[in-house]
């Protein structure tokens, strides 16, 4: 078979599942490293023994044989080095240092013109190799291949794919599993443990005009319990012939696509008999302040800066996960979550349109197929905070230990077709104040994003509401004792419609404005005044038990992020649930324009008359002194006359 070295190691030829479409295997590195090592330990062994029995200097045979051996497995795609090899027969231990396996480039190339090539080329240095408890009398007498240990240290692996069209065909056949690539010399092989420590792990993707590299360092594997038969490849207990494969990732960094954040990671473990992947210290943020990060960007839009304490993924299909990139598993669990997202109204430049891009439909362009039954929050802290264009100022809302739950979190198609709804259940604290609990229903498969959110916020000191009024709304919240507040919303990227019930007593507000030159924004008393008195209700329900509802009916704007709209709906309810509806919002504002033009009328009289005080006082300034002038003119006469 061609390239059967390739193709053992990491099967990159495509296998046929019954009438679906041919998909390609992708493993990650570590069966390459492995089944390298155990392919010259066990040959080693086989022709190391084979020449001590026989009397023959081993060291030349083995040189030769495993030479002769990467050679032909890979049809001459690959040689390999190394600087010494020491071998005890009698207590089965071996040593390779600098072991460097190299791909011949010019065969490369012969490969590719024949369409034989594999997708994935490998160049990998070993600084040292050991190998403890080769079982060398029995390889050579029972063809059963046991091993203690393999400790490699600080691999370098480099992995430069290339994905060829020829690949993607279907072939005839299935490739060579490990165990008919070993039965020629064992019929079994088995190693206790697998230590890879400190991999240096090179990713070079060469499929794009630009080609793109992944760095991974301090990567640490631990493979236990390896057995290779001719049953072993079928027991389900066994994930690719081993029976645990722990994954330790430290200090991971990178940068995301679009250049504008960073992201880390400080450590990633994954057990395959765990079935779980766990995160620990997570962090996306702004490589740019705010300002420099909407230059950037070029457009107005939502920063995020995201820490996560702990995200482990319990109960994963690692068999989908690895073989066709879908990521199908039972829980997500996320501790200590802190999420800041902020949005600039003030920002002069291009708009971004939002349409279309709600968390739920976002999800649906993730390029890994997922479907997480359930993921689990627990103990965040949520912020958004967002800068008004007219008043420069920036409100924030802020929830505080904060418990929810997603569920039927995915964007695969099929799991959509049997139920299209995701569900989030979340309580927190608003403000730190209050209790509040909301739900969403997504509807996964709706066009125009459409959603539904409720909830009910608890009792709380209506004052707080300031951090988040004063400077989006220029409403300062003199009193208010806020008793509940329930809302229905159903919305979607064009609209939000719903009700809301708002229950308080002693409401008792201050209009601002934004006068210009000045920083604070100034109070409007008079407006104040009118508002409290004849607009603004102190109580819902009145004094009559009556409650005014809070009716929700507002279009959002395209360039309206998910989580503004969320608020500016429930405040389009909050409006008439106060008193102050759309018509009286129009009489407000007549009364408004009518009244500062008076000001500005008495302004101007008062202007006109106070420079005809100055003028009238200037005038008297000048008569006085040309009296006192006279005055001493006259006396200095008399005097004259008196001498």
């Amino acid at each position: 078979m061609n390239n059967k070295f390739c193709t053992l190691l990491l099967y990159s030829k495509p296998l046929t599942m019954g009438s679906q479409s041919p998909k390609k295997r992708k493993l990650p590195a570590w069966p390459f490293i492995v089944l390298v090592v155990v392919a010259i330990a066990g040959w080693a062994t086989y022709y190391i023994y084979n020449s001590y029995l026989a009397g023959n200097r081993w060291k030349p045979v083995l040189q030769r044989r495993l030479k002769e051996l990467v050679l032909k497995t890979s049809d001459s795609l690959y040689q390999i080095e190394y600087s010494d090899f020491e071998l005890n027969i009698h207590s089965g231990n071996a040593t390779i240092y600098d072991f460097r396996l190299i791909p011949d480039t010019l065969v490369y190339n012969k490969l590719v013109k024949l369409k034989k090539a594999p997708d994935n080329l490998f160049i990998l240095s070993v600084k040292k190799l050991t190998i403890k408890n080769i079982g060398a009398k029995k390889a050579y007498r029972d063809k059963i291949l046991d091993i203690d240990n393999i400790t490699i240290d600080k691999p370098n692996l480099t992995v430069i794919n290339k994905r060829f069209k020829f690949n993607d065909t279907v072939k005839v056949g299935k490739p060579e599993t490990p165990y008919q690539m070993i039965k020629k010399v064992f019929k079994q092989l088995r190693i206790d443990s697998i230590a890879l420590n400190d991999i240096s792990l090179n990713y070079i993707n060469k499929n794009k005009p630009v080609t793109r590299q992944t760095i991974l360092k301090h990567l640490d594997i631990a493979v236990s319990d390896v057995f290779i038969d001719s049953l072993s490849g079928q027991d389900p207990a066994r994930f690719y012939y081993t029976k645990d494969v722990n994954v330790t990732v430290h200090d991971y960094h990178i940068g995301t696509p679009d250049g504008l954040y960073n992201a880390k990671l400080k450590k990633i473990f994954f057990s395959t008999a765990q079935r779980r992947i766990q995160l620990d210290n997570v962090s996306l943020s702004p490589k740019y302040n705010r300002e420099d990060f909407y230059q950037q960007a070029g457009a107005q839009g939502d920063i995020y800066n995201l820490k996560f304490k702990r995200i482990a993924i319990e109960d994963i299909d690692l068999q989908d996960f690895l073989r066709a990139q879908n990521l199908y598993a039972g829980v997500m669990n996320i501790k200590g979550a802190d999420v800041q997202i902020y949005t600039d109204n003030a920002y002069k430049g291009k708009k971004k349109v939002m349409t279309g891009k709600d968390p739920q439909q976002s999800l649906q362009r993730v390029g890994l197929d997922m479907w997480l039954k359930r993921i689990n929050i627990k103990d965040a802290r949520i912020s958004y905070a967002e800068t008004d264009a007219i008043t420069k100022a920036t409100g924030e809302i802020l929830f505080t230990h904060t418990n929810a739950n997603f569920l039927n979190v995915t964007n695969d198609d099929d799991q959509k077709r049997r139920n299209p709804i995701m569900r989030a259940n979340i309580n927190t604290r608003f403000m730190d104040a209050a209790p509040f609990q909301v739900n969403f229903k997504f509807n996964l498969a709706a066009p125009d994003g459409a959603f539904n959110y409720s909830g009910e916020l608890g009792k709380f000191d209506g004052k707080i509401l300031d951090k988040l009024v004063k400077p989006l709304a220029m409403v300062h919240v003199q009193s208010a004792d806020i008793e509940k507040l329930d809302f229905n919303v159903n919305a979607s990227n064009y609209s939000g419609k719903g009700n809301l019930d708002f229950y308080y007593k002693n409401l008792n507000i201050q209009l601002l404005k934004k006068v210009e030159g000045k920083d604070e924004l100034q109070k409007q008393g008079f407006i104040s005044t009118l508002a409290n008195n004849l607009i603004i209700k102190s109580n819902n329900p009145d004094n009559t038990g009556k409650l005014r509802p809070g009716p929700i009916d507002l279009e959002r704007d395209p360039d309206v992020s998910f989580f503004s709209f969320l608020y500016k709906a429930l405040l389009d309810g909050l409006k008439p649930s106060v008193g102050y509806d759309k018509k009286k919002e129009g009489q407000v504002a007549k009364a408004i324009v009518k009244v500062n033009t008076t000001v500005a009328k008495v302004d101007t009289l008062m202007s006109r008359f106070n420079k005809f005080k100055e003028a009238r006082k200037v005038r008297r300034e000048e008569r006085k002194k040309q009296r006192q002038a006279k005055k001493d003119s006259l006396n200095k006469t008399g005097e004259n006359k008196g001498n």
